[in-house]
């Protein structure tokens, strides 16, 4: 696997979210990528690269979506958006490049967003809890989705297979990475406010 970004080189420098997002997208691409491979070393078959890269995108929006519910309590609403969507956007970007070397050329990035964004209605309405992560039926909807795309062959065995053991393995790496990308966001919006703050006005 991947070394995932778990902090910044320069630690003392504050971080715009756009910034974070982008960090946040890279991990979550290397996190998935992993469970796909865990995937296949369980002995579920994908056939080729675009397969892949289809499992990949399914577990990428559980993780996107996951990262929201984790920042809930840390920034504000147009906060949260400035960051999941710099995330997303950046993940797109990632995929377009993945795309046109399996698939061939053409636009991957609306495709992508749109699934994100069903995902992202899904899953808003499964429970989710800080230290435990996400519920049950949360789980099993991520499992349901990715055995669609993985075909009929393994097809009743793969949503059991993310319930119990990639689901849970997945939100763990990121909780391990999460904090360590967030802290240089929040003295970044402190330094922000204080600009703000610092302005002198004319009427």
């Amino acid at each position: 696997m991947a070394r995932l970004k778990t902090g910044w080189n320069q630690r003392g420098r504050a971080r715009s979210l756009e910034e974070i997002g982008s960090a946040i997208s890279f991990n979550i691409w290397q996190i998935a990528g992993q469970g796909v491979l865990d995937l296949e070393n369980e002995g579920f078959e994908t056939t080729t690269q675009s397969q892949r890269l289809d499992v990949l995108t399914e577990y990428a929006a559980y993780l996107l979506q996951l990262v929201d519910r984790m920042v809930f309590d840390r920034f504000d609403l147009e906060q949260r958006n400035r960051l999941i969507s710099a995330a997303g956007l950046h993940m797109a970007d990632i995929l377009q490049d993945n795309r046109i070397e399996t698939d061939g050329p053409g636009d991957y990035h609306k495709p992508f967003l749109d699934l994100l964004n069903r995902r992202f209605a899904e899953y808003a309405q499964c429970q989710f809890d800080r230290k435990d992560g996400p519920s049950f039926v949360y789980l099993r909807l991520v499992g349901d989705h990715v055995s669609a795309q993985m075909g009929e062959k393994d097809n009743k065995w793969i949503t059991g297979y993310v319930i119990d053991i990639a689901g849970p393995k997945l939100f763990k790496s990121l909780k391990r990475v999460l904090p360590g990308l967030l802290d240089p966001a929040q003295r970044g919006l402190e330094e922000e406010h204080d600009m703000e703050l610092g302005k002198n006005y004319e009427l």
